[in-house]
């Protein structure tokens, strides 16, 4: 990789006017390693290597007002900019709007599409920066609606999606359309915190494709002021090997109800494909059930399998990570039904008088609670994290009926009242809407109405 030590002033790099570039000047926030990173960048194809927080954004941005005199208007060419997911393509948009005053489109899956050519070429000569996903771009570039010689910077990022044994659109567009023998092609502008993404991704393949070369920032004490290193510390819990009497119990009448359930299906005397798959999706539902036991407790399982009930069919089938509807809704209803009962019967057995939603703060050990929550809950309940008004916390879980539940129950704990609560799931979640998720986004940045 590159070692960026360039020796330049600030002022020395740009265009031959001032004049082009915009009065939004991000210059007068860029720290010296991004000013000499968008030298080079000027002078050749590069790829920008540097740790998340480093602000490989307004390297790119900076490029962008450099390269003025050829983007803005009345010139023909524009800048694209590229990333490979719609909240990226959201995100960066939002950036250039903030530190310049191009004219920015958004162009992606959930975006009025321009489905003409007329549609497009009129939105060329109006827009200076288009921030799409790759797959806008290389479906007009296949259909003409756009050119390579029409663009006079491409950046990537993400970039290390693009390698020479990928099919991802970053690679289809760079092999299919970016050809070094034209009389014009784009200043290709890449950016990543990860070269090296994949079986059998290389730098190499990287380079070669993108035509560009590795930078980086060799001295890290430029970056050290710059991006605050994480403390890591380890919290130990104990597994779940030896289980509770109780919590065993739990297990074995959990066994006993879809043993029953199943063996209902079996007696409606239905299509056999349709009885197997209505087996199949039934221990699927108790497979989710016993995790979330494992993972949350007894008190937290009952908290997962309220939510599934009262989910629909398409909900639960995502909660629980299944394609399709369910074929057999009564037969799922019936097994959470008893489920409920039963769990809701075993964390009311310590505390007769009270409700089980009181419950997580009368018993707050196990097996009403796991060893894993019982420690988050140590580490959030902590003095030096609750008096901190701007403290945030993520918490990754691997399954969404897991991520609601938690979010649930952290919400009912009274020693956690500092902290509001609420969960996200994939894209792709039918449950969400993107606009829910922006919110909910939002709002953890800027701490107004949650903080974990």
């Amino acid at each position: 990789m590159g070692d960026c030590s360039l020796d330049v002033n600030a002022q020395e790099i740009g265009c031959s006017s001032n004049s082009l570039i915009p009065k939004k000047d991000p210059r007068a926030i860029a720290r010296q390693y991004q000013l000499e990173l968008a030298k080079k960048a000027l002078e050749e194809n590069v790829i920008v290597v540097l740790e998340t927080g480093c602000g490989k954004t307004l390297i790119a941005v900076l490029l962008m007002c450099y390269m003025s005199n050829l983007i803005k208007k009345p010139e023909k060419k524009v800048c694209v900019f590229l990333a490979p997911t719609v909240v990226l393509v959201r995100q960066q948009a939002e950036v250039i709007e903030q530190y310049t005053d191009f004219k920015v489109r958004i162009c992606c899956g959930d975006s009025k599409t321009l489905k003409s050519h007329t549609a497009w070429e009129s939105e060329l000569e109006q827009c200076e920066v288009l921030v799409m996903t790759p797959e806008i771009l290389l479906r007009k570039l296949c259909h003409c609606f756009i050119t390579m010689e029409s663009i006079a910077l491409l950046i990537f990022d993400e970039c290390h999606y693009a390698q020479f044994e990928s099919n991802h659109p970053y690679a289809e567009i760079m092999k299919v359309f970016y050809d070094m023998k034209a009389a014009k092609v784009p200043r290709i502008f890449g950016m990543t915190a990860s070269p090296i993404h994949g079986k059998g991704a290389s730098i190499n393949s990287l380079q070669a494709l993108l035509h560009a070369k590795v930078y980086t920032v060799n001295d890290k004490t430029q970056l050290e002021a710059v991006v605050v290193s994480p403390v890591v510390q380890v919290y130990h819990y104990s597994s779940n090997e030896n289980l509770s009497s109780s919590h065993q119990k739990c297990l074995d009448k959990l066994e006993d109800i879809k043993r029953q359930c199943i063996s209902m299906l079996c007696r409606t005397g239905d299509d056999p494909s349709k009885v197997q798959n209505a087996k199949k999706l039934l221990q699927r539902l108790h497979n989710n059930v016993l995790f979330a036991l494992t993972s949350l407790g007894l008190w937290g399982a009952l908290q997962s399998c309220r939510i599934l009930l009262n989910g629909d069919g398409w909900e639960r089938n995502e909660l629980i990570d299944e394609k399709g509807n369910s074929c057999d809704d009564f037969k799922q209803n019936e097994y959470l039904a008893q489920t409920v009962s039963l769990l809701d019967a075993e964390c009311m057995e310590d505390d007769a008088e009270g409700t089980a939603d009181t419950l997580c703060n009368n018993l707050l050990r196990e097996p009403f609670f796991s060893q894993k929550v019982l420690r988050l809950v140590g580490i959030l309940s902590k003095s030096n994290f609750r008096s901190r008004p701007d403290m945030k916390c993520i918490i990754f879980v691997n399954r969404i009926i897991i991520a609601r539940s938690l979010a649930y129950i952290l919400g009912k704990i009274k020693i956690l009242s500092a902290w509001k609560c609420n969960y996200l799931v994939g894209v792709h979640s039918k449950r969400m809407s993107r606009k829910n998720m922006y919110q909910i986004l939002e709002e953890f940045r800027s701490g107004e109405g949650m903080r974990g």
